[in-house]
């Protein structure tokens, strides 16, 4: 029965961090897979516990730090506007996007992205947009030039 536990432990923490991406779950799974092994070599489940939370505790506190260091790459100085591969392209807004305060949606080579506008006026629905700069993941953008439409 124990074996069943930690297979369904397994399980989670794979679906968890599929859903996360923090890096967290997956340790808490690799934990129960050497639980899961030392069920199958026969041990009390309080031994298959303590072997659990040692190994999950020992590689969130020592592998996961360097797991996230060479996964992540560096945000950057989030101050100043970046230019990105997006930077240049052409979108379309999604939701209507406005200032700062009231961010809207663009979407872009089908992918939905969080976009602000300098402009003064909000842009609305289905007006065509390029991206000027970014902020961490929201776009800068402004309504695209009539003249330069296809």
């Amino acid at each position: 029965m124990a074996v069943f536990f930690w297979v369904v432990i397994i399980v989670i923490s794979g679906l968890a961090e599929l859903h996360t991406n923090a890096l967290a779950a997956l340790f808490v799974g690799v934990g129960a897979g050497v639980a899961f092994v030392v069920a199958l070599g026969g041990a009390s489940f309080p031994i298959q516990a303590l072997v659990w939370l040692v190994v999950t505790a020992v590689t969130m506190a020592f592998v996961r730090p360097l797991a996230l260091k060479k996964l992540r790459a560096p945000a950057g100085d989030l101050s100043n506007p970046i230019h990105t591969t997006l930077t240049g392209q052409f979108g379309v807004v999604e939701d209507e996007v406005g200032d700062e305060i009231h961010p809207g949606r663009i979407k872009i080579r089908g992918e939905s992205w969080r976009a602000v506008t300098e402009a003064g006026n909000n842009i609305t629905v289905a007006t065509p947009v390029v991206v000027t700069k970014a902020y961490g993941t929201t776009l800068w953008v402004e309504p695209r030039e009539a003249s330069r439409a296809e």
